[in-house]
C-alpha cells in the first residue's frame, strides 16, 4: 500500500475524472448562464419542451415566448435550453415543409384495395369444409352423454 504507484494512479483517474466529467458539465452551464443573461426581446429561442417560438418579453428569472401569432407563453429562464440562429430557423422549416408533404393521405385511405376484395380476405386457420365432414364418430363424448347412453359397440 505504500508503494508511490499506487497514489500516482490514484491522481491519473483523479484527473482523467475531473477532465472528462466535471470541466465539460462546468463549461456548459457557463455558457447556458450567459445565453439566458443576454437573452432580448425578437430572438428565436427552443425550450426543454422542445417548443419554438420568439421572445417577446424578459424578465429577470422568466421570459414570455410567442409560439404562433397571438399565442404567448410564460418560461422559466432556465427553461430555455437555446437561440435558434437564422440557418438553423430555415433549415427547421424545410424540414417542417418536407414532412407536411408526407403527411398527404393516400386515395381511398390507408389500404389501396377495398376491404372486401381477396388480398384483404383472412384465411382462416380450419377451412369451413373440414369442419363439416368431421362425423360424430370422430368427437368425443361427454361424461353426461356417456353416461345417459350405453354404449353399445360389438
Amino acid at each position: 500500500m505504500g508503494s508511490p504507484v499506487f497514489l500516482i494512479w490514484i491522481v491519473l483517474i483523479g484527473a482523467m475524472f475531473y477532465f472528462m466529467m466535471i470541466r465539460p458539465q462546468k463549461r456548459a452551464r457557463q455558457s447556458q448562464v450567459d445565453m439566458l443573461q443576454h437573452l432580448q426581446p425578437g430572438a428565436q429561442v427552443r425550450t426543454t419542451a422542445q417548443i419554438m417560438g420568439t421572445v417577446v418579453e424578459v424578465g429577470e428569472d422568466w421570459a414570455v415566448v410567442e409560439t404562433t401569432p397571438g399565442t404567448r407563453i410564460k418560461f422559466g429562464k432556465p427553461a430555455i435550453v437555446g437561440i435558434i440562429l437564422e440557418d438553423d430557423a430555415e433549415q427547421a422549416e424545410a424540414a417542417e415543409d418536407a414532412e407536411g408533404e408526407a403527411d398527404v393521405p393516400t386515395p381511398g385511405g390507408i389500404g389501396d384495395a377495398p376491404a372486401g376484395s381477396e388480398e384483404h380476405r383472412v384465411q382462416d386457420a380450419v377451412p369451413a369444409e373440414a369442419d363439416a365432414e368431421a362425423s360424430d364418430d370422430d368427437r368425443v363424448p361427454s361424461d353426461a352423454a356417456k353416461d345417459a347412453e350405453p354404449a353399445a359397440k360389438p
